[in-house]
């Protein structure tokens, strides 16, 4: 008996201590291509304080956090104008104009992360739909340790409206960024505005669909709120998720989702009832509604890049199912 309680204690402790360190190492800036940058004009801050508020292919416009300041960035990340929404905008479609930057297709895949990700996280997910799918990727951005779900939902919108020449979108998103997705359908049901496109499909990664049990632990949920802010309440149960729950659609397209976990009744964390990925209890991915399911197994972390969730996001994209 204290041999099994030691053993349960150690395992804990290295979910709790990968975690951490998964959570210290999101939030860090992305390396920068030093070769590409001018150095006068190289970007600072990294993915914490900025967000994507216009997309054209790796071309981006985007606003830091808590502040009017906007900045252009290209696909080497070199910061190309700064000030004004309006100044980005202009600079952005004068290259858009002269054929600096290609047109987009018709349909386009957006790809976003979760909660203190990178779009490093998912760059491997976007490359293997584009070499092996043919996709045009849009790889989405955001300051998720800053605001609200219905801030970030507010970016993304300003995003599908300014998609030129687009007509049709698929998303492909892992963890919280499923939630947001939902809470802009939930609002765009409420719109005066509809938007001048539609969408095709969605692969839900690892989905708080009914919200994180993790975010109402003492523990996880004071350490949540100290470093990744207030969407960990917005998440948790017992607290946030009552009211949000109100403003989350379900997609009115196929969508299907993709779990983690070990495929047993312990999971990774025994602080969580049943399976579970080391965050989720696979519960939580449920939502009415879908199209397919598929536990693959895995760290909710680390889903997007395993060689089994690129090949059934790809499978679902082309065909509406894993």
């Amino acid at each position: 008996m204290l041999r099994s309680e030691s053993h349960l204690t150690t395992k804990s402790f290295r979910s709790v201590l990968q975690n951490v360190v998964w959570l210290l190492a999101c939030l860090l800036p992305p390396a920068q291509s030093g070769e590409a940058c001018v150095p006068q004009r190289k970007t600072l801050g990294g993915p914490v304080y900025w967000t994507d508020y216009i997309v054209h292919r790796d071309w981006r416009v985007q606003k830091h956090t808590g502040s009017e300041l906007y900045r252009l960035l290209d696909p080497s990340n070199r910061r190309i104008q700064s000030g004004s929404l309006t100044a980005c905008y202009t600079e952005l479609d004068r290259r858009r104009r002269q054929r600096e930057i290609a047109p987009m297709p018709t349909h386009v895949v957006i790809v976003m992360h979760g909660l203190a990700g990178t779009r490093n996280l998912m760059r491997p997910l976007c490359k293997y739909l584009e070499e092996q799918g043919g996709y045009t990727v849009l790889n989405v951005g955001y300051a998720s340790t800053q605001g609200s779900i219905q801030d970030q939902a507010y970016a993304l919108e300003s995003i599908l409206r300014n998609l030129q020449g687009v007509e049709e979108v698929s998303f492909v998103c892992h963890s919280m960024s499923n939630i947001i997705v939902r809470h802009l359908l939930y609002r765009l049901q409420h719109c005066q505005h509809p938007l001048p496109l539609s969408f095709r499909r969605m692969v839900m990664i690892s989905p708080p669909n009914q919200g994180a049990e993790l975010a109402d632990r003492p523990f996880w949920g004071a350490l949540g709120r100290t470093t990744l802010g207030e969407v960990v309440q917005q998440l948790a149960p017992n607290q946030g998720w009552c009211q949000l729950q109100r403003e989350l659609a379900v997609p009115a397209f196929e969508f299907g989702i993709l779990a983690g976990g070990k495929g047993n009744s312990r999971g990774y964390l025994v602080s969580l009832p049943g399976d579970d990925d080391g965050i989720l209890t696979l519960e939580t991915h449920f939502l009415e509604g879908h199209k397919d399911y598929q536990q693959l197994g895995g760290l909710h972390q680390i889903m997007p890049r395993l060689a089994p969730t690129k090949a059934a996001v790809l499978r679902f994209l082309n065909c509406g199912s894993f």
